[in-house]
């Protein structure tokens, strides 16, 4: 049946899915860790994107969020190209599907948020050393393990105060805070490559 297709068409088909393919998956880039949303202003969480299929972290939770910044270094010739990433990865981030709320969603955007004030904090402290004509791998792995533990403190403190999203007003408190450090750290918001 299939020999009935010219060559054209069958290439004209294939393009057709996987240009919906492609447009379908947009949203996600390709990790070691599965599929991952790098940081963006526009995008934002969906519950389906929660695509871990077990809660991997002890204690009550309607959903856990995994997500990480760091960098990527590439020597080619005797130079080294750096590249920062922010990112939600969805095979790690488990949600209980019988809940839907909102304000949980929200809460979970947030400490993708969080996580985006600490790849521009990387990148501030990074160009600096570059800047300055003194960046190397040692240097930036010890930067970055400072961001790293800084960076859990203040998700950890963000779960604390708000109580998980529960405590509505220090929600709303850290919604601003959040908003206003993103503000704040906007001129090192194009980290991408270094």
């Amino acid at each position: 049946m299939l020999k009935k297709f010219k060559f054209s068409s069958i290439l004209l088909l294939t393009g057709i899915l996987f240009l919906s393919f492609s447009l379908k998956n947009e949203r996600y880039t390709q990790t070691d860790y599965g599929p991952a949303i790098e940081w963006a202003p526009s995008v934002k969480l969906e519950w389906s994107d929660f695509k871990a299929k077990e809660k991997t972290t002890p204690g009550f939770a309607v959903a856990t969020s995994t997500c990480g910044f760091g960098l990527e270094s590439v020597t080619i010739d005797g130079k080294t190209a750096h590249k920062i990433f922010v990112r939600f990865y969805c095979d790690e981030s488990w949600r209980n599907s019988n809940v839907d709320i909102q304000a949980v969603l929200d809460h979970e955007q947030l400490h993708f948020d969080i996580c985006e004030i600490y790849g521009r904090k990387l990148y501030k402290e990074l160009l600096k050393l570059k800047k300055s004509g003194k960046l190397n791998n040692d240097k930036a792995e010890t930067i970055y393990n400072n961001m790293m533990n800084a960076y859990n403190d203040y998700q950890d403190l963000y779960d604390y105060e708000t109580d998980h999203s529960t405590n509505g007003k220090k929600q709303q408190e850290w919604n601003e805070k959040v908003k206003r450090e993103l503000a704040s750290l906007q001129m090192y918001s194009d980290y991408k490559n270094f």
